[in-house]
């Protein structure tokens, strides 16, 4: 006759997952401590009490083979297809633009899917649950590495200015402040679920990693960032949450136009984006000549002139563009409803994660990609002011592969183990 832990050890054989045979290693202990003091209080004595409750469990290797069905780790196949075929749609960029001036680099985008698919498929491997007490460590090194960037200077050969910009060099990669995003992530989702962190202290925490930002010289980050903690706070539980992002909303409102009234550079933008034809030639040439490319596109295929589109990002921001001239509207249709689905999919992932730190990682995750796809289409049709946001998956460039596909890879991770929570 075995003892527990022997039965347990005997269970635990027929389970692959480390993480499951935790968890039924405690399901069962608790078993078998209610059935032995059920059995000790009809008098049978401590050790044979426990004896006869581990027998009254059955076959070992019944229940082993059992739970190890029942908990098998479950891949989110749907999400994981998805992000292969927005992945590999991201080759055609180069297939469309191939004869124009852009000489786009085969290697540098094979590169970046490939570390894109090793990301997604390496946080698999990664239990996401031992980050929820290490939120500010994460905090810490997302605002060193923003702290680095501002003083690029002193980092040379393993920092670079590009218009104006700091940009980390990690081998054949390039990637600029936008990285910290997803670092970012991780540490408001801890500091969300963490009760002992009053609003007043998440205040502390926010403003100097906003600052940061702001100095990167980068607003879309400055705006993903924002939305991101605004929509992560919205869904966190706590109380005064209407209140509290009321004020932030107006004192992000209030920063943007302080911004926005000491930068001729911003409201340059903003007036050509209202009144384009005001600057036809200057500013308000690239919202015109977005409008004359697509009023130029068909629902058939038609070749890119070998001069190029004739307007600036049509291999990167303004993708869009360039698909759609290029394969029509049918095809940018269905790109589109696909990069949606994505969405879709990680919501509906969210509202089946029953912890608040998974959901809120899933959340979060969602909005810095939504973001993106949202705003990027936005400004193709005119409905927002044309700036550095990519197309997530299409767009030419490592920096947005990298970090979208640390999104789906943490919404992918977090559906394999959530039949452990």
């Amino acid at each position: 006759m075995m003892n527990k832990i022997e039965f347990l050890n005997a269970v635990n054989k027929n389970i692959r997952s480390r993480e499951a045979r935790e968890k039924v290693s405690k399901e069962l202990e608790q078993h078998i401590k209610q059935t032995t003091d059920e059995l000790q209080n009809q008098g049978i004595p401590l050790t044979e009490a426990e004896l006869k409750a581990v027998e009254q469990m059955g076959s070992p290797l019944t229940l082993g083979a059992k739970f190890n069905q029942l908990y098998k780790p479950k891949m989110d196949w749907v999400l994981a297809i998805l992000f292969l075929v927005a992945l590999g749609l991201g080759v055609l960029p180069l297939i469309v633009l191939g004869n124009s001036f852009h000489h786009l680099k085969w290697g540098s985008k094979i590169a970046g899917m490939i570390a894109g698919i090793v990301i997604v498929f390496g946080l698999q491997l990664v239990n996401y649950k031992s980050w929820e007490k290490r939120g500010m460590y994460f905090y810490i090194f997302a605002t060193t590495v923003l702290l680095i960037a501002l003083n690029a200077q002193h980092f040379f050969p393993f920092m670079l200015y590009i218009n104006g910009r700091p940009y980390f060099k990690f081998g054949p990669f390039l990637t600029d402040a936008s990285i910290v995003l997803p670092i970012y992530l991780v540490a408001w989702s801890s500091f969300f679920v963490n009760s002992k962190i009053k609003l007043w202290m998440l205040g502390i925490l926010f403003f100097p990693s906003l600052i940061l930002l702001l100095n990167t010289s980068n607003l879309t980050i400055v705006g993903i960032y924002v939305v991101m903690v605004m929509v992560m706070f919205w869904f966190s539980g706590r109380s005064h949450i209407l209140r509290t992002s009321l004020v932030m909303a107006i004192i992000g409102a209030g920063a943007l136009f302080f911004i926005w009234s000491n930068s001729h550079e911003l409201q340059k933008r903003f007036s050509a984006f209202l009144f384009p034809y005001n600057d036809p030639n200057s500013a308000g040439f690239m919202a015109i000549r977005a409008k004359d490319i697509l009023s130029e596109a068909k629902w058939g295929f038609q070749a890119i002139p070998k001069d190029g589109l004739l307007i600036p990002g049509s291999h990167a921001d303004l993708v869009l563009l360039s698909l759609t001239y290029s394969l029509g509207w049918g095809f940018s249709l269905i790109l589109l409803a696909l990069l949606s689905v994505i969405i879709i999919k990680m919501a509906l992932t969210s509202a089946n994660i029953t912890t608040l730190f998974g959901k809120l990682l899933v959340i979060g995750g969602m909005t810095i990609y939504a973001v993106q796809l949202l705003y990027n289409v936005g400004m193709i049709f005119g409905l927002f002011p044309i700036a550095g946001m990519s197309l997530p998956f299409i767009s030419y460039g490592t920096i947005p592969i990298l970090i979208n596909s640390i999104v789906i890879g943490l919404s992918l991770s977090i559906y394999r183990r959530k039949a452990f929570v």
